[in-house]
């Protein structure tokens, strides 16, 4: 292949996030990739004009120029100049030529409105201890707060807990309250936690029981005060709207908990017609990588086909 839009090589290479493995670790293991994606097409690895890194846990300045240091000084046969930013960076810049919003619902949630110049504002994304509502975690987490509130007279539900409470029991191979606290200390697991939600979302789809739909409700509400929270924290920076009454504003939403929209699209619609932020919105699945968005970063010569890396698949307005 030839020209600056043409794909050399590609590779998938181990963990990126430098919370869960150090920034050392990281570009290693971004060095590993790099030698692998000239494999893929029986190349020997050469240096790279630009590297565009979207990488998880990559917001503080302090930690973008300890990055771009520390590529320059052990790692300056891999690339000439490193351009490191967020993984929702690359993911907004793969859907949007012009920057956009993002959001993210694996096991925590995240949302970003990211502006043309990489300024960026931010609801949500603060770990599971103080939010991350929307994201599996949290929606795992209220079905088992609201089945342990209502078996103890705390605060009864509005559903029967029975389909909810033999969900957990079942999931975690547990009989009784006392046999889950292992599972919340000695044995904490925030993904295993979270796994239970895939659990919920196949029983819902299956026979709709109503706390556990609800659960995925609330989720659906999350996201949309994320959306409002965003464009808010727009307008008092800006002193401006985000976009003008009749445009659509564009979201690209990404993680495994948005495979179950179904479940989650009504409570979507409710938050979204009760607030006066915004008054349409389309919600795309991005089909591509986010690496595509942090190589343009990289290079602002080189043309995506941005339709092309998208997938409508939810439209909304208030009128």
């Amino acid at each position: 292949s030839s020209g600056i839009n043409a794909e050399y090589g590609e590779s998938v290479g181990e963990c990126t996030n430098q919370w869960l493995v150090g920034i050392d670790k990281v570009l290693e293991n971004i060095e590993e990739m790099w030698i692998k994606a000239f494999e893929s097409k029986s190349m020997d690895p050469v240096q790279l004009e630009g590297l565009g890194l979207a990488l998880s846990g990559v917001e503080a300045t302090h930690i973008k120029e300890e990055i771009v240091e520390k590529m320059g000084s052990k790692y300056s046969h891999v690339t000439k100049r490193t351009i490191p930013v967020n993984d929702s960076c690359g993911a907004v810049f793969t859907a949007f030529k012009h920057g956009g919003i993002v959001i993210i619902a694996g096991t925590g949630s995240n949302c970003q409105l990211i502006l043309p110049d990489l300024v960026q504002y931010g609801c949500g994304g603060w770990g599971h201890l103080i939010g991350d509502e929307g994201g599996a975690y949290s929606i795992a987490h209220r079905l088992v707060k609201s089945v342990f509130d209502d078996m103890d007279c705390m605060n009864e539900s509005r559903y029967d807990i029975t389909v909810g409470r033999d969900l957990i029991w079942q999931y975690f191979g547990v009989n009784d309250q006392m046999d889950m606290l292992q599972f919340y200390y000695t044995k904490f697991e925030k993904s295993h936690i979270a796994g239970l939600t895939k659990v919920m979302a196949e029983a819902a789809e299956s026979d709709g029981d109503p706390l556990v739909v609800s659960c995925f409700e609330w989720a659906g509400a999350q996201y949309a005060k994320m959306l409002t929270g965003v464009i808010k924290r727009y307008k008092k920076a800006k002193e401006k709207v985000y976009r003008e009454e009749d445009e659509f504003v564009e979201v690209v939403c990404m993680g495994r908990v948005f495979d179950s929209w179904d479940l989650m699209k009504k409570g979507f619609a409710d938050e979204f017609h009760r607030q006066s932020e915004v008054s349409n919105a389309r919600l795309y699945r991005l089909v591509a990588s986010g690496a595509l968005g942090a190589a343009k970063l990289c290079n602002s010569d080189m043309e995506l086909d941005h339709e092309q890396y998208t997938q409508l698949f939810y439209e909304i307005r208030k009128n």
